[in-house]
């Protein structure tokens, strides 16, 4: 679950860095950058966290539950300054996002529908030779 969080974190990020660093985006393509922004805070990124602050730490800490770490796993930037491939790469980062919440127990059902929505949100902007084929 806390690499499913910080996944959604860090896609947050950069859709959030592409929207303010955009190149030849339509104001059609701006917002749903920032609603996909808004919609996987809220929808992926809350209830992970939160979901997160209810389960234990490990044996080591007793009574100590754990916490969101605000991981990023990959290096931070604009991605690549073209706008196809820039969207190809927040698509696949959505989808691999939706898969990782399916992946969890039903406590993540609402996160896993917030991301695959908005992996189709993104997808509906790449061109179909760029994006991420389902595994």
């Amino acid at each position: 679950m806390a690499e499913a969080a910080a996944l959604g974190y860090e896609l947050v990020v950069h859709l959030r860095t592409r929207f303010f660093t955009h190149t030849d985006e339509t104001d059609e393509q701006l917002d749903v950058l920032v609603n996909c922004a808004i919609d996987t805070m809220a929808g992926v990124v809350r209830p992970l966290a939160t979901t997160l602050t209810t389960l234990p730490v490990g044996p080591g800490h007793p009574g100590c539950t754990a916490g969101f770490s605000f991981e990023m796993f990959y290096a931070m930037g604009n991605l690549v300054p073209w706008r196809e491939p820039a969207w190809a790469l927040l698509q696949q980062r959505a989808a691999i996002l939706a898969e990782r919440c399916a992946e969890l127990a039903d406590d993540a059902a609402m996160a896993h529908e917030a991301a695959a929505e908005n992996a189709v949100s993104l997808a509906a902007h790449v061109p179909t030779d760029l994006l991420a084929k389902p595994r």
